[in-house]
This record gives structure tokens, sequence and C-alpha cells, in this order.
């Protein structure tokens, strides 16, 4: 997926107005000043929310699992008033009464936990997200499946993808997971039974998120039975081009089978670029063939940037105009093909 031109080529694509884009960004790139402004009250991070927000010139958003239930309420008349749109949420939305922010995860609760209990609070707070998704009229909801925890290791991966393959500890956590997983794709399997009925009624769809860890669920071979197994359902696949990067370079799936496999299913994707295994740069800071993605993903119903917060927005504001011409382009292209 190496494309070293992309990175130079970053200032030769011009976009008067993002907010015309078919691009989102998520609430993520607000995360430093939002936590810093969060001592003095919600209404001040609600405001530093904006702030951040405001710098990119998007006018799609993704909400993301930090933001408390306050700020969310503040939030929205903001966003209406913009012009905004919430196109979609990341499981937890909002962060569940009496967690502390630095709780705040997307892995919260596990939809794949083998205790009854954890399960059915991760199913209760993933159907408050559903039906904050409904009111809004986002298109999906991203969801975290939870983990293999008999396998979990977060150094695994990571040493994996800088040593550039298959180690020979990636085989040995792979072995140990192999052996515990089935358990836990059952308990996902009791969650996603539980929320794709009251994913129908509300009207809004469940993006299962491939993840970074190969301790976590879904594995690529998961997701095919979990698509199977709910064929029919509001479910389907949420891309992270990053994570499947890492893990294509930990010797793990070939980055491209994923949307070979499952991208007819797709409901979104989360897109940032990647240096080696730290992903979540902007676009065109990284090594990623982006000409390659924006034609595989021309089509998905959400592109969200997911991009970590910096000082100095201008790299993502660069990289948000490389994608939203390279995706009108790909629309052109397409267009113009179906005419001939």
């Amino acid at each position: 997926m190496r494309h070293p031109g992309v990175c130079g080529a970053v200032n030769t694509f011009l976009v008067s107005d993002l907010s015309e884009t078919q691009l989102a960004i998520s609430t993520v790139w607000a995360k430093a000043r939002a936590g810093e402004a969060a001592k003095y009250g919600h209404g001040a991070e609600a405001k530093a929310v904006l702030a951040a927000m405001d710098q990119i010139g998007l006018s799609r958003i993704e909400l993301e699992y930090r933001l408390p239930g306050p700020v969310v309420e503040l939030l929205l008349p903001e966003f209406a008033a913009r012009g905004w749109q919430v196109i979609s949420l990341h499981n937890f939305v909002p962060l569940p009464a009496g967690v502390p922010r630095e709780k705040a995860s997307g892995d919260l609760f596990s939809l794949a936990s083998l205790d009854r209990e954890e399960r059915r609070l991760a199913v209760t707070h993933t159907e408050r997200t559903m039906e904050l998704a409904s009111d809004l009229e986002a298109t999906g909801v991203v969801l975290h499946l939870g983990e293999v925890d008999e396998a979990r290791d977060k150094g695994i991966t990571a040493a994996a993808a800088k040593a550039g393959g298959m180690t020979p500890e990636m085989a040995d956590h792979l072995e140990l997971r192999a052996a515990v997983a089935p358990r836990h794709l059952d308990a996902v399997s009791f969650s996603l039974e539980r929320l794709a009925p009251r994913a129908e009624a509300l009207g809004v769809r469940l993006g299962l998120e491939n993840r970074f860890h190969a301790f976590q669920v879904p594995s690529f071979e998961e997701t095919g039975i979990l698509l199977e197994r709910f064929s029919g359902a509001p479910i389907g696949l949420w891309y992270d081009c990053g994570h499947a990067w890492v893990q294509e370079l930990a010797g793990l799936e070939p980055a491209s089978r994923w949307l070979e496999s499952y991208g007819s299913t797709l409901v979104g994707c989360h897109l940032h670029d990647a240096k080696g295994h730290q992903d979540h740069q902007a676009p065109g800071q990284g090594e990623m063939d982006w000409p390659a993605l924006t034609r595989a993903l021309a089509g998905s119903p959400c592109k969200v940037l997911e991009v970590a917060p910096q000082d100095d927005p201008g790299p993502l504001k660069e990289g948000a105009a490389l994608l939203a011409e390279m995706f009108a382009r790909d629309k052109n292209q397409q267009e113009q093909r179906g005419a001939a």
C-alpha cells in the first residue's frame, strides 16, 4: 500500500470549500483542547470542541466517545446553527455518567465479554448511542466489539509491524488467541442478536470496525463469520485504513482484502495516514497509497477523518483537500464510465 509520491503531491490539490465535500471529521481532533478545557466546565469544553473543529472547515461530523452528555447537549444546537451534520457516532456516545474522562474508550464495555453483566452494560450503552444516532438522523454507529481477554498483549502487533512481518511471538500469540476466541465470538453474536433488531427499528447501521491489535475482535475471518450470521441485518464493515495497514505490516491479512471481501457491506471508513506502525496521521503525511484507497472507498456512505490532534491544523486541512479532490475525481470517473 505504500505510495511515496502522494506526500509531495498534497499542495497540488486545491478545494475552495471543504464544507461541500463528502468528508467528515471525528471530534477526536478536539481531544487535547477539550480535555484541557474540561476543568473549567462543560461550557468551556464545548467551546473548545467547536474551536478545534472550526479550524478544519468540514461540515460533517463524527461524535466520538470522549464527550460527556452535557457537552453533547451544548454542541448539537451549535452544530445546527453552523449547518453541520452528524453523520456517524463512535460508540459509546455520550460518555456514560459517572465514568471518568480518562477511562473514556470505545472498549469501555465489551460486547465480546464472557461476563453476562458486562455484556448487558455494553448492549445497554450501545442502544443509547443508537438512539442518539437515530435522533440525529446519522447514518452509522461505529462499534468496537471487544477482545479476546486471555490473549491481551498491546505490544505484540506493534512489535511485529516494526519488524516488518510475522514474528515467532506473533505466531504464538495467534495460536493462543485461536484456542479461546470462539467463545468470545459467540458472546459477540449474543450481543448483536439484541442490537440488530433495535438498529433496524431505529433506522441506523452498525459498523464493525477492524481493529489495530491482533487480540481484538473481530479478526478478518471473524468479520466474515459475523457478516454471514447477520446477513440481512443493518450490520456491515467499518473499515479503518490505518488499522488494516498496521496489521498487514505485522504479517496478518493484506489490507486490501478487507474491502475486496467485505466492501459490499461497508457502513463507513476511518481515514488517516501511517508512518510504519504509527497511524492516525494526517493524510499525505505517511505512506498510504491514497489514489488506490479513495478508488476503493469511493462508495463508502461515511468517510471520516480520524486524525490525532496537533497544534498546527495545516497538515490536516491539506490532507482533507487532498482526499476531497481524489474522491471527487473518482466520482466523476465512475459517472463517466456509467454514462459510456
